[in-house]
């Protein structure tokens, strides 16, 4: 699985420093834990781009495969790697 992490400035004011340390954390819990499959990468993206196409507030972005997330939460986003990850 892939997770990526926009940190564009419109990311970043919203919250994607903490959405990336919540998945930083989540990652080091899980793969402790035999019940999740094998682990996941993490990739901080300068820009993804999708503030600009959009006339809408969609930051923070975060990208899991090929799911946007968009105004992602860290709810949200816990769920669906958990999700992924369950065995």
């Amino acid at each position: 699985m892939k997770v990526k992490v926009c940190m564009g400035s419109n990311c970043t004011l919203l919250g994607a420093m903490d959405l990336l340390d919540q998945i930083e954390d989540l990652k080091k819990l899980t793969s402790e834990d035999d019940n999740y499959s094998d682990d996941f990468d993490i990739e901080v993206v300068k820009c993804l781009g999708f503030c600009k196409k959009s006339k809408d507030n969609v930051a923070p972005v975060v990208v899991i495969d090929d799911e946007i997330l968009f105004n992602a939460t860290g709810q949200i986003v816990m769920e669906k790697i958990m999700s992924k990850k369950k065995k």
